[in-house]
């Protein structure tokens, strides 16, 4: 009977303890050691080659730019200095002019002084900006914010920012009527003022005013960083619709195909005449995620291109040639035998060739000259009218 008793007051017991556990578990505090991961995501090695290229390029346009300033000025100088001198000698010349002149002369030179002392520092930031372009990823990772701020640095130097707007001081506010003066009292005897006669008011109104010297316009001094001649307008980009893989999730991106060359063969131009050119090229430039390539579309005004040239093959070249005697290969990753135009006159032919980082600067700074294409019945020079067309779109394509 006694251990019946312990069994009942065993199994009373069990429960509360099990929901006094249970309690226990769903109230203790999470683990303090798990680690939050991190958002934030490093920029990757091409982000950070693709900078370093740009501020490279920005480095070495505004040293160019400040360079060519320098010689407008230098030329100013000695075209003033020999007017001046050749004024001194006339002894007709006003000396109003001879002095306007050596005024002009003076702030020329101050001008040129200082592009010199711009010019130094441009040039020692344009060459740590193309060192560190051309670095490993590693080092290039490390450098970039030293080569990021001294271009800010030009930037201040090339086109200083404008100047803050002065706050102006707000006066109190003054009662008004406080500034209301009272006209005192007008004595008995004011009637005895004499009023002033109608010759008086007549020799008034004839007095002319006084002569004031007009004022002297305005003469802008000449800036060459303002001359579109010199630093022509940047061309508006011009991009297709970017279109996301959904599958891999990268983004490609590609510029509208734009007209590279038009190309008649010499013994060919008596018969299509200088109206209708025998190959007219287009060429864009696509981005996929890390990888990118250039784009080449050819259409031809003869129907009987495959037996005279053939078609585009797999693995084919494409040789560029640019101004500096460079010259880079691209290997066509697609065979197209052509199509025929509705028309049956025009066959379109279209390349593919990948491109690697150290041709995309290349694009992106040197201009085009030629280019070979070979065909399954040979190859063909072509020479390349819109020699800066890739490095527009490089441009547009890997710094927007």
């Amino acid at each position: 009977m006694k251990h019946c008793r312990y069994l009942l007051l065993w199994l009373f017991f069990i429960p509360a303890f099990a929901a006094m556990q249970a309690q226990a578990i769903s109230t203790t505090p999470p683990s303090t050691d798990t680690i939050a991961p991190d958002t934030k995501q490093q920029p990757s090695d091409w982000d950070i080659a693709v900078e370093a290229v740009q501020l490279s390029k920005e480095a070495a346009f505004m040293r160019d730019s400040i360079e060519r300033q320098g010689a407008v000025y230098t030329n100013k100088r000695n075209a003033l200095q020999e007017e001046i001198k050749a004024a001194e000698t006339d002894s007709t010349t006003d000396a109003e002019k001879i002095k306007m002149l050596r005024a002009d002369l003076k702030s020329t030179q101050k001008a040129e002084k200082e592009t010199e002392k711009n010019l130094k520092r441009a040039r020692t930031i344009a060459e740590f900006a193309e060192s560190v372009a051309n670095m490993e990823s590693k080092q290039q990772r490390q450098q970039l914010p030293k080569s990021r701020k001294q271009v800010q640095q030009l930037r201040n130097i090339f086109s200083p920012p404008p100047p803050e707007p002065k706050v102006e001081k707000k006066e109190p506010a003054v009662d008004t009527l406080a500034k209301i003066e009272v006209p005192a009292p007008v004595a008995a005897d004011s009637a005895a003022v004499a009023a002033p006669t109608k010759t008086e008011e007549t020799d008034k109104k004839r007095s002319k005013p006084k002569n004031t010297p007009k004022p002297k316009p305005l003469v802008r001094s000449y800036s060459a960083v303002e001359d579109v001649l010199i630093n022509p307008p940047a061309k508006p980009c011009a991009l297709a619709p970017e279109i996301r893989d959904e599958f891999s999730g990268e983004v490609r991106r590609e510029t509208l195909p734009k007209e590279l060359f038009r190309y008649t063969n010499q013994a060919l131009r008596k018969v299509y005449g200088p109206e209708k050119p025998h190959t007219i090229a287009e060429v864009s430039l696509i981005s996929n995620g890390a990888n990118a390539a250039l784009h080449l579309t050819l259409r031809i005004n003869d129907p009987g291109v495959r037996r005279t040239q053939g078609s585009l093959q797999k693995g084919g070249t494409a040789t560029l040639k640019f101004m500096d005697g460079y010259s880079i290969i691209l290997n066509n990753s697609r065979a197209d035998e052509g199509v025929t135009e509705p028309d049956g006159q025009v066959v379109v032919f279209q390349g593919n060739f990948p491109i690697d980082r150290a041709t995309i600067k290349k694009m992106r700074t040197v201009e085009l000259d030629r280019l070979r294409l070979a065909w399954t019945n040979g190859y063909e020079d072509y020479d390349v009218q819109q020699v800066d067309l890739l490095m527009w779109q490089s441009k547009c394509l890997f710094e927007q």
